[in-house]
């Protein structure tokens, strides 16, 4: 919403230019057509369907579009990087030259070219069809490995789930780490409240109605947004009615999702062996009735039994494959359709769709149904109305939990349940006969437990513009961001979380209002050979959340689940919050012989989040820029098409601190006289302030070879500054810490993005792009003068911060741990490095170390796009490179039973240790815990837990035809698209998890899958 002004400068990369050529006779699409960039040799030619690509190395130009028969048409391009041109035939030109006779203008109906000021800062903006058609459901998933600066993974595999987004590091600790997202102008509130899955709110707006999508991340960009731009700012833009004929617009695809992998596990003898093994290392009596007995199917004759006829029962146990009962194929499609138009004084467009996707977990799903309205209207030649609507509607299968819940959790257990364990009785029915410590049948419940989210989204806003008078307009618009939802999970009395209380059913309805207001004024001025732009601002946002929730037990009627009350009330609670914010902001742009440039600004931002004494905050920013490229001597240059400086300066704020942080409150304490008594929980905290982020940005554009190497780097400095931290306080105040401003942190780094044109002949072309980023942060300053905090020592200056898997949660610091040293080969037991670099057998404390964090400093993408005649290629990969990641699910997999009775890995275990002179990191197999195990750590203590996330994913294929106009003339077609893709179909990486891509611990989350869809579009 904030600077919807066309005169407020950006800054970006080589622009890249795309649309289709129509006649305007029979709006056909036209097949051939040239377009040129004016004054050059650079240009492209129309697809079969009229389509066009260009890469535009300047900020502003013109492009002259031809073809034998019609009229030329020059277009100027200034911020729009999508136009579509309707060519003109000659003998309709001349004709309209005959009758339509020139009349005199009055000066004021005289349209001057647009005044676009050059870019003047580190941003990137993304056309919307690089993202089309991913069958993604959010648009902030399909970001991933596309932005340099942006590091995105998705939290699980749960379809409409959280996304985690992180631009240029991670810059806090106990505030959020979350970007600002702006759709259309209205500020998204992107938390997911649901207790019982992941919601993503960004999943109420369909990605393929996205137009471009842009992410400013250097303070100076996002000064402008206060103390709520520090963690970088993503600008939506949805797609909007042009002028023309009514044009309709099908799209609809179909597929099917499948797991990205299955863990290889020890079957029924595999892992008896394993377990006899590991008694005989323990020095066990009986070591084949102890193993026989683990696995809960020692028969009551044991005793009578010979080792040998102990040992032929367990070699002989059957297996049966858990994992394929509980993970498996799921359908996905996805039905929408548009129509748009316009005329001169009014434009529309109107939309919507259909989407489902399952999971690799049933009955995990996501199912969406969008409306989506936009309208601009004329009114005179000063003023402009307009409207967007996006109303949503998404219901959601919920998973058992979303995080651990131990055994009960099928998504979890499915890989550690025993195999020799039946599913099923033979007359069909559950077998709740389970060996192991994994001692529920978890088909069972999954089958009979259940849960449903039902959200409804309205998001929206309208606006006013007016032009006051000459070069002087102003804007103003009023949005909303609304969304309700409701949730259930029941725990059936026939699975053991609801035996014990006859079945227990929860219930949770969540309400989020949020309203804004915001307008500009801006006065922009062309002079002889420089121009000169003046704006100032308003905007007021104010919101609330309620909740409600409670649980009851003693269901009487398990079918029914849900719908009844139930005979106990277990607990019921309701929350309320909310908050106000108000800003203004005032700017000047002086560009000077489109060579030198000067940007300065600031902003006042006040919030009813932060103390008293510090309601108010100043975030300024200075930006400059010098376009080398038109200096004299080289703006001829026919080698270099581009070569422009930027630096610049800013300050942004953070205020995702919670909405009452800085207010003394009170809660339940304990009972007074026979009655509940009150307690502080919180403390006054007049001085509670915003975190402040400081970015010092250089960055260089450039391009070659008449714009066919094309690309930036920038270099950052970004410190967090008035870094939020925990103080602890005496309990006899009845409270745990008091929140201060006393710490910093720091994330710097280096981006580059190039995109070059490799090949171009003929009806062939070959497109690639590149985007690489890394980031190194750490902490430089805690209270005190302290090196290390004292309640969490992964948290320390020089460091790195870990990051924070989901809204919320605090950053988890540093790993840091005892360093695996390996095993011993003579005796296969396992060994850290003490403190001197010796071997140890038992490290403490002292044998610490740090070793990284969870965030990864490398990530970025690559693509490569594919055009002759009428098909197209694309491939796209993705790629993280330096996390340190602990998987839950793994580690105990790791474990090849040594703890509990837990199935296991057959790479851990024919890695084991087995006799002297083996190398290997896997120690050898103990089943009890005297001996040399007991002299021992655990074989995962310290940074044998840890590993690395590493990949490198193929993340999309996509193959597309589009049939040539003349073959669609003939039945009143105007484009016809088929196409097939894959996503994740192949991941590279020495991962030994489900999939390196996640957040959380790892135990239970839903691993991501891969999918394969076909798909056609058509437009009239």
């Amino acid at each position: 919403m904030l600077l919807l002004l066309a005169t407020v400068p950006t800054f970006g990369q080589t622009r890249v230019v795309r649309g289709q050529v129509f006649s305007k006779k029979d709006n056909q699409p036209i097949s051939g057509a040239s377009i040129i960039l004016k004054g050059t040799a650079i240009g492209t030619a129309t697809d079969f369907e009229g389509r066009y690509i260009l890469q535009v190395t300047q900020e502003s130009f013109t492009l002259v579009y031809s073809y034998f028969g019609y009229q030329p048409e020059e277009v100027y391009f200034g911020d729009d990087n999508l136009v579509d041109v309707y060519l003109v035939p000659l003998e309709e030109g001349e004709e309209l030259l005959v009758v339509q006779p020139v009349e005199a203008k009055e000066e004021e109906d005289i349209e001057e070219e647009p005044i676009t000021l050059q870019k003047d800062a580190a941003r990137f903006k993304s056309p919307g069809d690089l993202i089309e058609n991913i069958p993604f459901q959010s648009f902030d998933r399909a970001m991933q490995g596309r932005v340099a600066g942006l590091a995105v993974k998705a939290a699980s595999g749960i379809p409409g789930g959280l996304v985690n987004a992180r631009v240029r590091g991670v810059g806090s600790i106990f505030a959020g780490n979350e970007p600002l997202y702006i759709v259309d102008g209205v500020l998204i509130n992107n938390i997911s409240f649901s207790q019982f899955t992941q919601t993503n709110p960004l999943a109420f707006l369909n990605p393929n109605e996205i137009e471009s999508i842009e992410v400013l991340k250097d303070a100076a960009s996002t000064a402008i947004y206060g103390n709520q731009g520090a963690n970088g700012v993503i600008l939506v833009t949805t797609k909007k009615g042009k002028q023309g004929r009514a044009r309709v617009e099908l799209n609809a695809y179909a597929g099917e999702t499948m797991p990205i992998k299955y863990l290889d596990l020890l079957d029924g003898p595999g892992w008896y062996a394993m377990r006899r093994d590991a008694f005989k290392n323990s020095e066990a009596s009986i070591p084949e009735a102890r193993a026989l007995s683990n696995m809960g199917v020692l028969p009551d004759n044991w005793n009578q039994l010979s080792p040998a006829e102990l040992d032929a029962i367990g070699l002989n146990l059957p297996t049966y494959d858990w994992q394929r009962q509980m993970m498996g194929n799921s359908m996905l499609h996805n039905y929408e359709m548009n129509v748009s138009g316009g005329t001169k004084s009014t434009t529309y467009y109107l939309s919507g769709s259909y989407h489902f996707s399952g999971s690799s977990f049933d009955p995990v799903d996501f199912e969406r149904g969008t409306i989506r309205a936009s309208i601009k209207q004329n009114i005179g030649k000063r003023i402009s109305l307009e409207a967007n609507a996006n109303l949503a509607s998404i219901a959601q299968n919920v998973p058992f939990s979303l995080d651990g819940s131990f055994l009960g959790n099928p998504a979890y257990a499915s890989s550690l349940i025993l195999r020799h364990n039946p599913i099923f009785n033979e007359d069909g029915s559950f077998n709740e006969q389970i060996g192991g410590l994994a001692g529920q049948n978890i088909a069972q419940v999954n089958a009979f437990n259940s849960g449903e989210n039902n959200s409804r989204f309205g998001v929206g806003n309208v606006g006013l513009n007016y032009n006051i008078a000459k070069n002087l307009n102003y804007r103003g618009t009023a949005g909303v961001d609304y969304r309700d939802m409701e949730e259930f999970r029941f725990r059936d009395p026939r699975t053991p979380d609801g035996a014990e209380v006859n079945g227990r059913n929860a219930v949770a309805s969540h309400l989020v209002e949020r309203y804004m207001t915001h307008h500009t004024v801006d006065w922009t001025k062309r002079f002889d050979n420089s121009v000169l732009s003046i704006y100032a601002g308003y905007e007021f946002l104010m919101e609330e959340r309620e909740s409600k929730f409670s649980e009851v037990t003693g269901i009487s009627t398990p079918t029914l689940n849900n719908l009844l009350s139930g005979a106990t009330l277990v607990s019921m609670d309701s929350i309320w919050t909310g908050y106000r914010r108000q800003g203004a902001y005032l700017g000047v742009n002086y560009q000077l012989a489109e060579k030198y440039l000067f940007h300065v600004g600031s902003r006042v931002d006040g919030s009813s989040r932060f103390g008293r004494n510090f309601t108010y905050g100043i975030f300024p920013f200075v930006k400059l820029g010098w376009n080398i490229s038109n200096e004299e001597g080289l703006k001829d240059s026919e080698f270099l098409s581009l070569l422009r400086l930027r630096a610049s300066w800013g300050m942004s704020g953070n205020d995702q601190i919670g909405d009452f942080r800085a207010i003394g409150l009170f809660g339940p304490g304990n009972t007074y006289s026979g009655g509940q008594g009150l307690r502080p929980i919180s403390f006054d905290n007049p001085n509670l302030r915003w975190e402040t982020n400081e970015t010092i940005n250089l960055g260089l554009d450039f391009g070659f070879a008449e714009g066919k190497v094309t690309g930036s780097v920038d270099v950052y400095d970004r410190r967090t500054k008035d870094l939020l931290l925990n103080l602890p306080i005496l309990w006899i105040n009845r409270g745990e810490n008091f929140l201060r401003n006393i710490g910093e942190l720091r994330n710097r780094g280096i981006e580059l993005e190039i995109s070059t044109t490799n090949l171009q002949r003929g009806d062939f072309s070959w497109h690639s792009s590149l985007v690489f980023s890394y980031v190194k942060n750490e902490v430089t300053s805690l209270y005190n003068n302290l090196q290390v905090m004292p309640d969490n020592p992964r948290l320390a200056i020089g460091q790195p911060i870990g990051n924070p898997a989901f809204p919320g949660q605090q950053a988890p610091g540093a790993w840091y741990l005892a360093e695996y040293a390996g095993v011993n080969p003579a005796t296969g037991r396992p060994m850290w490095w003490d403190a001197n670099r010796n071997y140890t057998y038992l490290p403490g404390n002292g044998d610490r170390v740090y070793l990284g964090s969870n965030f990864p400093p490398y990530s970025g993408g690559f693509n490569n796009t594919f055009f002759i005649k009428g098909f197209e290629l694309t491939t796209f990969f993705t790629y993280e490179f330096g996390a340190l990641v602990s998987d839950g699910q793994y580690n105990f997999l790791r474990e090849n039973g040594t703890r509990f009775t837990f199935n296991a890995l057959r790479d851990v275990n024919d890695r084991s240790w087995t006799a002297p002179g083996d190398m290997t990191d896997i120690p050898r197999n103990f089943a009890l815990s005297g001996g040399e195990a007991a002299r021992s750590q655990i074989r995962n203590f310290g940074s044998a837990s840890l590993l690395k996330g590493d990949f490198i994913r193929l993340a999309q294929v996509k193959l597309a035809y589009s049939f040539s106009t003349e073959l669609l003339r003939n039945i009143g077609l105007q484009q016809a698209r088929i196409y097939a893709q894959g996503i994740n179909l192949w991941t590279l990486t020495d991962y030994p998890g489900y999939d390196p891509e996640f957040m959380g611990t790892g135990t239970g989350q839903i691993p991501i899958h891969k999918s394969y869809n076909i798909g056609i579009q058509l437009s009239f």
